[in-house]
């Protein structure tokens, strides 16, 4: 499935299916989204990328396994893979399960746009959308925040936030 929003002609954003191919682009938005796994310490580089490595491959392999019909994309602008947007499309609602960009493409509107993109979709399916933020994260909250989305449930670790429409 693709779908692409043209708020500037030169600038559009498309989700593309992420495939087998994307591994490698997909563990480098994985890790520029998580420093704080720079920070392992007493470790060889080695050792500390295994254990990324590792951390990545689980995150994959649980979100499979709660959103086994979850839909995995590549974000791109113009042609040029930029982030990623992991989706489940459930009866009730939609879920985003994860969203990161690569660093040097954040800040510039993008996932703003990628967010607007799923909210309109939601909007047009009648679906609520809801999403999960790590209490630490009030960069990722304020973002939300500022794209409509409210605390439903806050457990000390994550807020469970949603955009009902």
């Amino acid at each position: 499935m693709k779908e692409t929003t043209n708020e500037n002609e030169s600038n559009s954003i498309s989700l593309c299916p992420a495939e087998p191919k994307d591994y490698e682009f997909l563990l480098k938005v994985f890790k520029e989204g998580r420093p704080e796994l720079n920070f392992i310490s007493n470790l060889s580089e080695e050792k500390k990328e295994d254990i990324i490595v590792e951390q990545f491959k689980i995150q994959q392999q649980q979100l499979a396994r709660m959103y086994p019909k979850a839909e995995f994309y590549i974000v791109k602008l113009n042609d040029e893979s930029v982030g990623r947007l992991y989706l489940h499309r459930g009866e009730a609602n939609y879920r985003i399960l994860e969203i990161g960009l690569l660093e040097q493409y954040r800040n510039q509107g993008i996932g703003r746009r990628t967010m607007k993109l799923i909210i309109e979709n939601a909007i047009k399916e009648r679906k609520n959308l809801s999403l999960q933020v790590i209490w630490f994260n009030n960069k990722a909250f304020l973002f939300y925040e500022k794209l409509g989305f409210k605390i439903t449930e806050n457990n000390n670790i994550f807020y469970e936030m949603q955009y009902i429409i």
